[in-house]
């Protein structure tokens, strides 16, 4: 069973490392976010989120939306797109496990040999637990009007129906979902 919050942030401070369930789904329609994730992890996401400065209603019967009959177009980046009030911009998230986001961290390539202190700092901030590595996953419906404004983050599909976007790996203190939401 899913849970969907509506999201309305009272500050301008980034709440991405309140979102702390494994996997949750961030979808916007016009000016309304919501948030839906699974029943378990809703009362403490809730409540992380009152500490960070967002608001949160509990929505009766919200579940995913279906998609509207409009252009498909997948995410390149997170960057916020002025969407009509049919659009849907959708964004699927899943925290990478520790074990795998401390690796990436620390996975240098041949051309960065010495191990930097961006890296190491990065990777103590996850061990910590004030960081976190995010898999993203962003998809959009909307009209062509949108796509020519947005072509900086959205890319649209039009020859293969099933493309799956690609997936964007970014660290929650970056603030890419609060800007995202304020977008």
């Amino acid at each position: 069973m899913t849970t969907t919050l509506r999201l309305d942030p009272l500050s301008d401070e980034p709440f991405d490392l309140a979102l702390d369930a494994p996997r949750f789904v961030l979808w916007r329609r016009g000016a309304d976010v919501q948030l839906t994730l699974d029943d378990g992890e809703a009362a403490r996401v809730r409540r992380s989120l009152a500490c960070a400065g967002v608001r949160t209603t509990i929505l009766e019967g919200g579940d995913l939306p279906d998609p509207p009959r409009l252009v498909r177009a997948t995410g390149i980046t997170l960057d916020p797109a002025r969407l009509g009030p049919a659009d849907l911009d959708m964004v699927v998230v899943r925290v990478v496990p520790l074990g795998q986001a401390t690796a990436a961290a620390l996975r240098r390539p041949a051309r960065y040999w010495p191990l930097g202190d961006r890296r190491r700092s990065r990777c103590r901030a996850l061990l910590r637990g004030s960081e976190a590595q995010l898999e993203v996953r962003r998809t959009a419906w909307c009209a062509r009007a949108t796509l020519r404004t947005a072509r900086r983050a959205l890319r649209p599909v039009l020859f293969d129906l099933s493309a799956t976007p690609r997936v964007l790996r970014v660290y929650a203190t970056d603030r890419p979902l609060s800007t995202w939401v304020a977008g």
